[in-house]
């Protein structure tokens, strides 16, 4: 019976192996999707716009609490988003979503040029020098994620140049 007990602890020995092998490689290549550094660096020799805004769009998500454990599930990847500029808009200028403070109905100001992020985060938009509101679409509301002190929206100032503005649309749990 050990003699048939050593080649089965062997064979179950192989396969943990050989799952544990097939894990990390997945994880190095969920990694590689979702270096967020090496995608907006790719990203910025992308840019063909003279003057305007550019940048990533990324989702974050998962277990981002602080912890000394390797176990943390917490993940920035970029993502397809429809990406929409408006005149600078304040956080009075916004009806808001009625289950989520992070999102709102609508903007009462012109919505000035709608852009869509392609499946590395990339998006674009030629625009005048002027202040803007630029805000991600997500279902179907648009996502409020940053605000400055004078409570605007996403807010970007184009003076002559481009500038890059990443988005992130954050779901992570802190």
């Amino acid at each position: 019976m050990n003699k048939l007990l050593h080649p089965v602890t062997l064979f179950v020995i192989i396969v943990i192996c050989l799952f544990i092998a097939c894990m990390k490689a997945g994880d190095k290549m969920a990694n590689d999707k979702c270096d967020m550094m090496a995608i907006q660096q790719s990203n910025s020799a992308r840019v063909t716009i003279a003057n305007g805004v550019w940048g990533t769009v990324s989702l974050k998500q998962g277990d981002c609490m602080p912890t000394t454990s390797k176990t943390s599930t917490c993940s920035a990847c970029p993502v397809e988003r429809e990406v929409r500029i408006y005149s600078y808009t304040t956080l009075q200028d916004i009806e808001p979503a009625t289950d989520n403070p992070s999102l709102a109905k609508s903007f009462k100001t012109q919505l000035i040029k709608t852009v869509m992020a392609d499946d590395q985060g990339f998006y674009q938009a030629d625009l005048p020098a002027g202040k803007y509101s630029v805000v991600i679409v997500e279902d179907g509301n648009l996502y409020l994620n940053v605000l400055d002190n004078e409570g605007g929206i996403s807010p970007v100032t184009i003076a002559q140049g481009r500038v890059n503005l990443n988005l992130v649309v954050d779901h992570a749990v802190y």
